[in-house]
This record gives C-alpha cells, structure tokens and sequence, in this order.
C-alpha cells in the first residue's frame, strides 16, 4: 500500500500484487508514469494512475485508488538465496521512459523492460564482475570489497567509432549516442560501462577499468564507499561517500599517456570481461560529514551507509541521507567549471577553476547522537523546486519539510558596457557578497529529530543544550556581530561619502545656475546672428533678382534664326548618318561585285539579257542618288558656313 500525502490530505494506492519483502527504497520515472519500488529481495513496478482536477490529484482525488503492480524476476530474487537488489535506476535514454536497470549482488547488471499496460521482460544482461556460486563464499570477496555496490549515469557522449566530423554536417542519431555507466565496488574501485545498452542489435557492453584515481593513495580513498552519483556537468563531477561520512569530489577526464606509458589490457573471466580505460578520476577535495551530533572528541566515530540525492534544481548541490539525519553539500566547483567553458579561448586561462574556495556541508536534520547506539535511519527524501523544499520521512514516522536556502546564490550585476575582455575587468566584491561570505559557517546546528522514545540522559541533554549554545555562541552570535561591525562601518563611510557628495551638490548647482546665465547670454547672441543672418540673405537675393532683370536679351528673328539653325543642324546630323550608311552599302556592294568577279574568274556564269539591264539600271540609280545627296551635303555645308 502507498500513501501519497497532498497537504493535509493523502491518497491511498492500492497494488494489484502487492511486495511480500521488506520494501526500502521508491524510484518514479521522469514522465511520472511508472514506479519503482525494491528491497533487497525484489523489485516491483506499479502504474500511476492519470492526474486530473484542480489540484492536479490522482484520479481527481479519489481516496483509494486500485493501481496494476507487476513483480519482477520473482524466480530470481526470490527463489535464490545469493542474489539481492543493490540499486536500481530508470535509464535516462529511454524514448518510452520504461527501461529499468538492476544492479545485483552478483555483479551483474539486469536491463528490464516495463511497457506500461503490457508485460516487463528481461532484454539484456552483463557482468561486472566475478559472481559468487554458495552463501559460504560470499564474505570473502565481499570483504574484500569486490562487490559492486551502486551506479549511475555519466554525462552523455557519441560512441567512439563515430566520426566527429560528419556530426557536424548531419544530425546525430539517437542509436550513435550512448549514456556511459559509472559502478561503484566497495573498496572503491569505479568502473565504466560503455555502450548504447537499449539498442536490440545485440551488442555487448564493453567494461573497462577499474579507473586510475589521482592523486593515488595508499588506501584508495577508502575501502568502504557506499554510493556513487555523476553531475550532469562538463566536465562531470564524481561524488563518492564512504560510510565514515567522507565524501569524494573528482572530475572525470580522459587520462593521457605518455607513448612509453600506453599499455592495453584485458581481464577475462567465466563470466566476465574487462578493458583498458580511457578516462580517470581526479580527486580535488574531501568533505567530511559529522554522522550524529558528539560531545567530546574521544568518541568513537559512527558510521553507516550513506546515500547521495542529486537536485534537479540546484546543480551547484547535493543532499546526502543517512542514518544520523540529512546534510547538504554545495560545490562551487559547478560555477566555476560553467564559467570556464563558456570563456572565449583567448581568455579561457582567466576563468580556471580555483580551489580557493572548498566546499562546504551543513546538519539539516539530526536524528541521533553518536553515543546512542540504536540507528535511526532516513526512510524517505524527496525535493520540491522553486521554492525549495526538502521533505523527509524519518524512522519515526514523521515527516519533515524543511526551506533549503542556497549560500552560495550571489547576484551578479549585468555590466552596464559591455567589457572586451576579462583582463580589463576591474574586479571588486560587492558588499552583500562580503556580508553571505561573513554569515557562512562552518559548524551548522541541525534540527533535533530523535523521536519520543528515545531515552536521553540529562547529562546527555544538558550536553546537547551546551553545544547547541556553543554553536549560536561562537559560529552565529559572534559573525552577527562581527558583521554589525562591519555595517557600521559602511554606514559611516556612507555618511561620509553623503556629506561630501552633498557638498558636491551643491557646488554643481553654482555651476548650473552660472551655465544658465552663459546659456541664455548665448542664446540672445544668437538670435541677434540671427536675424542679422536673415537680413544678409534677403539683400542677396535682392541682389541676384536684379542682376537676373538686367541681363542681355535676344530679339525675336535672332531667336528665330537660332531655331533654324538648330533645325539644320539636326537634318545635317541625319543626313551624315544616311551618308554613313550608304557609304556602308557601297563597301558591301564592291564586295559582293569584287567577289563575283572571282568566281566569273573561275567559272563562265551566262548572264541573261533581262538581268543584266536590271542590274544597269539598279546601278545608275544608285548612282543618281548618291550625286544627289552629295549635292545637298554641299549646299546645306554652304549655307552653314555663310
């Protein structure tokens, strides 16, 4: 049965075949339309019902609600008594969102397939490792960390064998890309799984690892890690948590080799295979986690598994669960790393990730004490954005609700030019900035949660009293008033500054008032130019109207005859264009007579007596013409020359 709780209100969910094991972990899609819910004995799937209505509730509100729920590999996880469920999660790259991906004890990886109104099958399957055949050989190899114990999806990249090149020129398929898994054994080793898992060709995926970790240690970071998570970052930032309370952070990048230092492996067994990796994890820092509020330093430190909780909202940070309460951890590495790929190449080296600024955790929500020996686990955690709001359920019963705010959220001002360069860019810490970098603390006191029937000692409580007071002593009451300080300060500088910019004021307004007077000086000078402007060019164009009146003018035959001698001119004009012309025709006549002469040469033609006179008399007009017209050329030449 699940209850979902809306307010004051809840709905309850009934499944058609209900889990008989020990339920301890939800896992929803993304489209919110299946849910996952396993135990360390098995795994179920259920059907969410359609949301409608006013409040978006299941079914418009509807108290019980009968959900489909689908058990898989019952044979399996039931029936086999070393096998179990280490961590399960819905693939991202899925286009229907109904592909599960199961981690079990055995190292081996199960993909199933959830249609949703249809039946789930097993559509592939891997390992990672050796497997364990008998209950009586478990606790070496797993005490030895060799068993995988989480995963989780890398940022996605192209598969290796595809051409760069051509990406650029056509749309990349949705089958060339690939979501690289990242797992986690438990003496914290990583490795990867590349390969487009959810493509029905039958491909194999390829392991490769375990990854090379630098800076290298003698104890590899621990050899009690727990959980795994990958930031959809560029480039992505591993986070591993070991039950101590330490949590890793690391960059994952492609590892260089030298020439003489790329070697190729390969790891084979009955069951498994393994590659040479290409990638490596460079750890950049350790954060340290307190599980359980302590007293005194002597104390033995606890220690239990913790799990990581990514928020969607907030990249910049993470919430990690675990038996003792709920901490929070803010990277500014994510802002960094942003900043520096988005800096043009010429000044990318401005904008590299610096270390001056550590990450930091703080106690949301304290369920335990490290003296009390009873364990008090998270049973549920859950995020709701814009606002955020982190929601718990704890070992009690009680569910918490909790406003998270970000410490690290600093308004940037838009710059009023636009700045050519970084190098140019004059830096300077706002004041507010400087006031949230004096209000962070590095000692937070969290929410006591330890539930009615705990039995605390009054030593006990008094000791809690005194840290808590400690605490707002030294890590609130004194930055509160360091920072008044530090207001007042600037409240006097402030005034300061008033005063003489009052003054300043005041001197402008002088100034202002003496411009007024120049300016209107100016202007009374310039109305005088002004109209002496006008009355210069009125004279002159007096001036110009009777210069126009007393101009030379013609009589009327001499107006005439200018016409009649454009006349001529024109039909001259027209005439020495005909001469042209004709002059053209006789060219070609002589050609064509120079040509027939040729071929009478070469060739006796008879001419008739009828085309002979024709061609006489064609010539002699021709010629009558051409005298005529050489006549008036003369005559107009004559009349124009006199």
């Amino acid at each position: 049965m699940l209850i979902v709780i809306y307010f004051l209100s809840f709905q309850t969910l009934l499944l058609t075949d209900p889990p008989t094991y020990e339920v301890t972990n939800l896992q929803i899609n993304e489209t919110t339309t299946q849910l996952a819910i396993w135990g360390n004995c098995g795994i179920a799937v259920v059907e969410l019902p359609k949301r409608w209505g006013k409040d978006a509730l299941f079914q418009g509100g509807k108290e019980v609600i009968s959900c489909r729920s689908h058990s898989l590999d019952e044979r399996l996880f039931h029936c086999s008594v070393v096998t179990e469920v280490r961590r399960v999660r819905w693939h991202p790259a899925s286009t229907k969102d109904c592909h599960l991906l199961v981690l079990t004890s055995q190292n081996t990886f199960n993909l199933y397939e959830c249609e949703p109104n249809g039946g789930q099958s097993l559509i592939k399957t891997w390992t990672v490792g050796p497997a364990f055949s008998s209950p009586a050989k478990i606790p070496s190899p797993a005490s030895l960390g060799e068993t995988a114990v989480d995963f989780d999806f890398a940022t996605p990249t192209l598969r290796p064998e595809i051409d760069r090149k051509d990406t650029q020129s056509k749309d990349v398929d949705w089958n060339d890309i690939e979501w690289p898994i990242l797992v986690l054994k438990g003496n914290g080793n990583v490795y990867t799984v590349h390969g487009n898992i959810l493509n029905g060709k039958g491909e194999k995926p390829v392991v490769t690892g375990p990854l090379s970790i630098y800076p290298r240690t003698h104890d590899n970071y621990g050899v009690d890690s727990c959980s795994i998570m990958c930031l959809q970052t560029t480039p992505p930032l591993v986070v591993v948590a070991t039950n101590t309370g330490k949590v890793y952070h690391s960059i994952l990048l492609q590892e260089k080799f030298e020439d003489d230092e790329k070697t190729s492996w390969s790891q084979y067994g009955s069951t498994f295979s393994l590659h040479t990796p290409e990638d490596a994890l460079y750890v950049y820092e350790c954060v340290e986690m307190e599980l359980g509020l302590g007293f005194w330093d002597i104390e033995k430190k606890y220690s239990c598994p913790v799990h990581l909780h990514v928020d969607r909202g907030n990249s910049s940070r993470y919430f990690c669960s675990h038996n003792a309460g709920i901490h929070v951890v803010n990277l500014p590495m994510v802002s960094q790393l942003a900043d520096f790929i988005q800096a043009p190449d010429d000044d990318s080296n401005l904008f590299l990730p610096s270390l001056s600024t550590q990450s930091s955790s703080q106690y949301l929500v304290c369920t335990k004490t490290k003296s009390s020996l009873k364990a008090a686990p998270v049973l549920g955690f859950g995020l709701l954005q814009e606002p955020c709001i982190m929601i718990a359920l704890l070992h009690t019963g009680t569910v918490v609700s909790l406003s998270v705010v970000d410490l690290y959220y600093l308004p940037t001002p838009m710059p009023l030019e636009p700045v050519t360069s970084p190098s140019k860019k004059i830096t300077k810490e706002a004041f507010d900035t400087y006031i949230k970098s004096l209000l962070r603390h590095n000692v937070s006191q969290p929410i006591l949660k330890f539930g009615s029937t705990t039995e605390s000692m009054p030593q006990e409580v008094l000791q809690l009293l005194l840290r808590a007071t400690e605490v707002f002593r030294s890590e609130h009451f004194a930055r509160h008033n360091k920072v008044r300080t530090e207001i007042a300060k600037r409240v006097r500088t402030l005034r300061a500054l008033k005063t003489h910019q009052l003054k300043e004021l005041e001197l402008l307004a002088e100034q202002k008032k003496k411009l007024q007077e120049v300016a209107e000086r100016l202007a009374e000078r310039y109305e005088d130019m002004k109209d002496q402007q006008e009355e210069l060019a009125r004279r002159a164009e007096e001036v110009l109207w009777l210069a126009n009146q007393r101009q030379p003018s013609m009589s009327v035959a001499e107006k005439e005859e200018a016409n009649e001698f454009k006349k001529i001119s024109s039909k001259t004009k027209e005439l020495i264009q005909q001469l042209e012309k004709l002059k053209y025709k006789e060219k070609y006549q002589s050609e064509q007579l120079a040509n027939c002469h040729k071929l009478e040469a070469n060739k006796n033609i008879i001419i008739s007596t009828a085309r002979e006179d024709t061609i006489k008399t064609n010539l002699k007009e021709i010629s009558a013409k051409i005298s005529n017209l050489m006549s008036t050329v003369k005559s107009l030449e004559e009349e124009v020359l006199s």
